[in-house]
C-alpha cells in the first residue's frame, strides 16, 4: 500500500473482557493450540407484551425497548458451537471483546492470543454458522501445508440477492467461480470476510514484524496514491479491515486460502433470516466438473477399456518425440503426467531407449504399466512437488492439462520449472475443441490464445506451438528454458 491513514483504530493491545479456557476429556497442556476470538457486538433486547384474541382478549400487541445486553449470542450460534467437531487431541480457548468495533476487538485479541502461545486463531463472528467439520477440516488442511497463512470458510452478505464474501481479485466483485461443495480444493484467493477464518500465528507475527510497532493488523484504512500528497484525489481507496488483514498476509507471503467445502450460513441476528450460498453459484458447477476426474471415475475407464486402450495419438505423439531429439534421447530421463497406460512410455522406452518413469492418478492405469514393464506411480498432479520430476530432462504431460482447473494448471507448471534439470516441458491439449459443455471430464477449451494467456507471467521460458497436419484437433505446447 502506499500512504495511508487509519479511520477507527485507537487501540493497539489490551485484555479482552472474556477468557474462557477449553479442556478436552484428556489432560493436555496448558497453552492452547487453537484460540477463538468472537468480537461480540451488543445486542438491543426487546419485549413484546401481546394480549391475544384468540384467549378473548382484545388482539393488541405492546412492544417496549429493553436493555442493550453485551456478549449476547444468538442461539443457532450456540447449537453451532455445540455440534461444531473440534481437531484431535487439540486444547482451545475462547476470547470474546463485546463493545468495541470489529477491527478494535480483533486486534485487542489477537494480541491476547499471542502471549497466550496459540499456534492458530479462528476469527468466527456470532453470525457466521460454519458446518460441523468446518474448523476440523480447516485445521486438517493448515497443519499439512505450512506455508498458507490463513483459510477461510465460504459465507455470503445477508441481503437478497446475496453474494460471496470472498475475492479472488481486487476491484473485480465477488468470486462465485472456485470450487464449492463436497470434493472441493482450496484455492488462493485475495481476500474475504473474517466471519470463519483461520490463520496461522507464525504469519501475524512476521506481518507485524514488517509493519513496525505502530500500525496494528487489524484495522480499516484509507489508501491515498503517492501522486496525491493533498488529498484530494477522488482515486483514494477504502480498505475493510478483514480484507486489508487478508491483503497484509499475501503481501508478506503468507497465502490466503478459501476452503469451498467449509460452506457457512449467515445469520441475520435482527429478522432471524438465514442466507446460504445460492445453489446456481458457478462454483458447484466447477467443482462438480473436477470431481468427474476422480481417481474412482479413471479406474472404471481404464478397467472398462482394458489393455488395448483407444488412447494413442501417434501423429501427436511423433511431434512430441521429435521435439525430444531422439538422436541423444537414450541417454534421457524423461518423466510423464498422467502417463494413463503406458501407451506412450512403451513408445519412449521400446523404440527410442529413453529412462522413462510415469505419473497418473488411477491405480488401474498404474498396474496397467507395471504390466508392460513400466516404472509408474500412483499420483494426484494436485500433489504434485519438485521431487517427482527431480533430474528429469524432459517432462511430458499428454491429454492431461484440460483435465485441470487453472490452480492446478498453475501448480504443475510452477513445479516442473522449478525444477534446475528441467530443459523443456511439452503438454498437449485439444485445439479449441472439446471443451467442458462437450467432454465433461474437461475443465476448460483450449487454444493458442488460452494457452498463452495462462502463461503470459512466466519467465526465462520460451513458448512454441506444434501442430501434425494429420490432426488438427490436438496442440502440442513446447516450454524450453531459455
Amino acid at each position: 500500500m502506499s500512504e495511508f491513514e487509519m479511520t477507527n483504530h485507537s487501540v493497539m493491545d489490551g485484555e479482552p473482557k472474556i477468557h474462557i479456557d477449553r479442556r478436552p476429556s484428556i489432560k493436555l497442556k496448558a497453552d492452547p493450540h487453537i484460540v477463538v476470538c468472537c468480537p461480540i457486538g451488543d445486542k438491543h433486547e426487546t419485549v413484546i407484551i401481546e394480549c391475544s384474541k384468540d384467549s378473548g382478549g382484545c388482539g393488541l400487541k405492546w412492544e417496549t425497548p429493553g436493555l442493550m445486553i453485551p456478549a449476547l449470542v444468538p442461539i443457532q450460534w450456540a447449537l453451532a458451537h455445540m455440534n461444531l467437531i473440534t481437531p484431535l487431541n487439540t486444547t482451545m480457548s475462547y476470547l470474546a471483546e463485546p463493545g468495541r468495533l470489529s477491527a478494535e476487538a480483533r486486534q485487542v485479541m489477537t494480541q491476547k492470543a499471542i502471549r497466550m502461545g496459540a499456534k492458530y486463531i479462528l476469527y468466527w463472528d456470532d453470525d457466521t454458522l460454519p458446518p460441523q467439520l468446518g474448523l476440523y477440516t480447516m485445521h486438517n488442511w493448515m497443519e499439512r501445508h505450512p506455508e498458507a497463512g490463513a483459510i477461510s470458510g465460504v459465507y455470503t452478505t445477508r441481503e437478497q440477492p446475496n453474494e460471496p464474501l470472498v475475492y479472488t481479485k481486487h476491484g473485480e466483485g465477488a468470486a462465485w467461480d472456485f470450487p464449492m461443495g463436497p470434493g472441493a480444493q482450496p484455492v488462493p484467493i485475495f481476500g474475504a470476510g473474517a466471519g470463519f477464518l483461520l490463520v496461522r500465528v507464525e504469519a501475524i507475527l512476521a506481518v507485524q514484524k514488517a509493519l513496525g510497532p505502530d500500525v496494528p493488523i487489524w484495522a480499516d484504512e484509507r489508501t491515498i496514491p503517492a501522486t496525491d500528497p493533498d488529498q484530494k484525489s477522488n482515486r483514494r481507496i477504502m480498505w475493510g479491515h478483514d480484507v486489508r488483514f487478508c491483503y497484509l498476509l499475501n503481501k508478506h507471503d503468507w497465502p490466503v486460502y478459501v476452503h469451498g467445502q467449509v460452506l457457512c450460513q449467515h445469520l441475520d441476528i435482527a429478522t432471524n433470516r438465514i442466507f446460504t450460498i445460492p445453489d446456481d453459484t458457478p462454483g458447484f458447477l466447477t467443482q462438480q466438473r473436477a470431481n468427474i476426474n476422480t481417481e474412482r471415475y479413471w479406474n472404471q475407464l481404464y478397467d472398462a477399456e482394458g489393455a488395448n486402450t483407444w488412447r494413442s495419438y501417434d501423429a501427436m505423439w511423433g511431434l512430441v518425440a521429435e521435439e525430444l531429439d531422439l538422436d541423444a534421447l537414450a541417454s534421457d530421463y524423461v518423466v510423464e503426467l498422467g502417463c494413463g497406460m503406458g501407451v506412450l512410455g512403451s513408445m519412449f522406452t521400446a523404440k527410442y531407449g529413453a529412462s522413462w518413469k510415469g505419473y497418473d492418478i488411477s491405480t488401474a492405469a498404474v498396474e496397467a504399466c507395471k504390466m508392460r514393464f513400466l516404472n509408474a506411480e500412483r499420483l494426484d498432479v494436485n500433489l504434485l512437488q519438485g521431487e517427482h520430476v527431480q533430474g528429469a530432462r524432459y517432462v511430458v504431460a499428454s491429454e492431461i492439462m484440460e483435465h485441470l482447473d487453472e490452480h492446478t494448471f498453475t501448480h504443475v507448471i510452477h513445479t516442473v520449472m522449478s525444477e534446475d534439470t528441467v530443459e523443456k516441458f511439452i503438454f498437449t491439449v485439444p485445439d479449441n475443441c472439446m471443451g467442458p459443455d462437450e467432454v465433461p471430464e474437461h475443465t476448460t477449451l483450449f487454444n493458442e490464445e488460452l494457452v498463452t494467456e495462462r502463461l503470459k507471467d512466466i519467465e526465462g521460458w520460451k513458448l512454441t506451438f506444434l501442430r501434425s497436419p494429420e490432426d488438427d484437433k490436438h496442440l502440442v505446447c513446447v516450454l524450453t528454458r531459455s
